[in-house]
């Protein structure tokens, strides 16, 4: 029995460049948010292997594609426009687009939101902006404020669906209800923040400081309590010690969704495309990671992939303590 059907797959998330403008402290591409990641490799997705993932019995059956990269920001991939007008080509039903980017990057923003709205609603452009002029830039290492707001306004002036989206640090939670007012002011048909996860950011060469974070659910964000024993989520895990008899519930199994890495490797998550390229290539997850003949949509189509007797290994009942994979049972355990 395969991890999961084609026929019952309902969205694919695409990491479709691991280029980008900026070096956040979190981010997989990059050393401490100063060098970029030396063992990743270097390059966009190319329309070939697009189109070797996307034939039309896949573009007809899923419902949503997320372009949301571990690696980089989709704007910067030159095959964004070309790639979304072959979806449009080869699907009789196309599927709902999802654009996540920090907003400071490319110059067709005006082509891009006439070729989004020929795809369902709400098919849209989320733009990552963490604060305000004197805030986005302490973890968006290298995004020039200007940049984005001539670039959104752009985008929502063409007639672009757009949502902002904000990490809440400690250095811009009292920023929130402005940055709200801000978003709907300039026409975003919708302001939330990236909740459920907690961070450590790294040491900042620019600024000298460590800042600690924690990303509140929407429905929390204006009661903001910074309380240290719950900001570091690294320090909690570290707690724990023994995950070997958890119970694994994939999330993204039951989501029906697959991640693709702009190589065309398949990954059953984005936690595994996380440490496919390490910046720790000793830490247990990527040795995980870096043990697995990851398949690829170059050599195979995304229907024998999931199929194949390899991608079952992702199933729940053959996670037995002896094989299960560290990664899944910290991220999915209970």
């Amino acid at each position: 029995m395969p991890y999961i059907k084609l026929n019952d797959l309902e969205a694919i998330v695409i990491d479709f460049t691991s280029h980008c403008n900026s070096m956040c402290g979190n981010c997989s591409r990059n050393i401490d948010g100063v060098t970029v990641n030396p063992r990743m490799p270097l390059e966009h997705m190319s329309l070939e292997t697009w189109k070797n993932l996307f034939t039309p019995q896949v573009a007809n059956q899923i419902k949503e594609v997320i372009f949301n990269g571990s690696y980089g920001d989709p704007i910067f991939n030159p095959n964004l426009i070309p790639a979304l007008e072959y979806i449009l080509e080869i699907s009789d039903t196309p599927p709902v687009i999802t654009i996540h980017t920090n907003g400071g990057l490319g110059t067709q923003w005006k082509e891009l939101a006439q070729v989004m709205q020929k795809f369902p609603e709400p098919s849209h452009v989320t733009f990552s902006i963490d604060g305000l002029e004197d805030t986005n830039h302490l973890y968006r290492r290298g995004v020039l404020w200007d940049k984005i707001m001539a670039n959104a306004q752009t985008y929502i002036g063409a007639g672009g669906l757009a949502r902002w989206r904000m990490l809440v640090f400690e250095h811009n939670a009292h920023q929130i209800e402005e940055c709200e007012e801000l978003a709907f002011a300039m026409g975003f048909k919708k302001f939330d923040i990236n909740g459920g996860h907690t961070f450590s950011a790294i040491n900042s060469l620019a600024d000298k400081a460590i800042e600690k974070f924690k990303a509140n659910k929407k429905d929390k964000a204006r009661e903001i309590k910074y309380d240290s024993k719950y900001l570091d989520n690294v320090e909690r895990i570290k707690s724990i010690q023994d995950f070997s008899t958890s119970v694994i519930k994939c999330k993204w199994q039951v989501k029906r969704k697959v991640q693709i890495s702009h190589t065309g490797e398949v990954f059953p998550c984005c936690y595994f495309l996380s440490d496919r390229w390490p910046r720790n290539p000793e830490s247990p997850y990527a040795k995980d990671v870096a043990s697995i003949d990851w398949l690829n949509v170059d050599d195979y189509s995304l229907e024998e992939i999931l199929n194949s007797e390899w991608f079952s290994t992702y199933l729940p009942e053959s996670w037995k303590n002896e094989n299960r994979y560290d990664i899944c049972s910290k991220v999915c355990g209970t």
